[in-house]
């Protein structure tokens, strides 16, 4: 989705908004959603007994394909619903320090592990969605604070995995600020649990390749880049 902040009398594009336009999500995407094509046949499509003896084979009507053309839509919305749902609770918490109020179990879990998490590595906040703003570009940075005695950004996701580009992500962010060290936090989209990774090492090279894509994407797109005084 793209996003915009404005900034004086120029209208910045986010760092998401670059990113996106600079990778290509299709490939692993297309594959999953084929995948669940299949699934949803073999959950929900007899086998036929007729020709038994050939084994796998399926009766589908016109009215299965169209089911299954549409399954992994209900399959991404029921497992954003657990990760997004912990994702909420934990910013609500870190903003005013209040619990969530009667959620689902998996939530739940998902959420006290986030605090059995935060405890273990010493965290301490200082900021929660704070706007930063670099050349030609802004962003929403996830948390700011002490973490494990450094001051660090941190990167909420939920996902099923780490994508390279979070880490190009997160070094736009903190080359914004005083930290030192940055990483992502990753809710796992089906259980909420929480998983970490530290980019600090790898911050010089991330945030070189960030610096390129901005440089790619104002050539692509002339008039944002007019917009955001790049090259002016």
């Amino acid at each position: 989705m793209t996003r915009y902040y404005k900034s004086g009398d120029c209208k910045l594009p986010s760092v998401t908004t670059i990113i996106s336009d600079c990778t290509d999500k299709s490939g692993p995407l297309t594959q999953w959603a084929a995948n669940q094509v299949v699934e949803w046949i073999r959950q929900n499509v007899p086998q036929d007994m007729v020709h038994s003896y050939q084994k796998g084979a399926y009766v589908l009507y016109e009215g299965d394909l169209g089911n299954a053309r549409f399954h992994f839509r209900e399959v991404s919305k029921e497992a954003l619903d657990v990760g997004s749902a912990v994702h909420h609770a934990i910013e609500h918490y870190l903003k005013s320090g209040e619990e969530p109020k009667d959620p689902p179990e998996q939530v739940l879990a998902g959420f006290i592990a986030f605090l059995e998490w935060a405890d273990s590595h010493q965290m301490k906040t200082k900021q929660v969605e704070a706007t930063v703003y670099g050349d030609y570009w802004a962003g929403t940075l996830d948390w700011y604070g002490v973490f494990e005695g450094e001051i660090t950004v941190i990167d909420f996701k939920t996902s099923k995995a780490l994508y390279p580009e979070y880490r190009y992500q997160i070094a736009a962010y903190r080359s914004c600020t005083d930290a030192t060290a940055s990483g992502v936090l990753r809710l796992d989209k089906e259980t909420g649990m929480p998983e970490y990774k530290d980019y600090s090492k790898s911050y010089e090279k991330d945030l070189a390749v960030f610096n390129a894509m901005v440089n790619l994407y104002m050539l692509r797109h002339p008039r944002v880049a007019k917009g955001a005084g790049w090259g002016i």
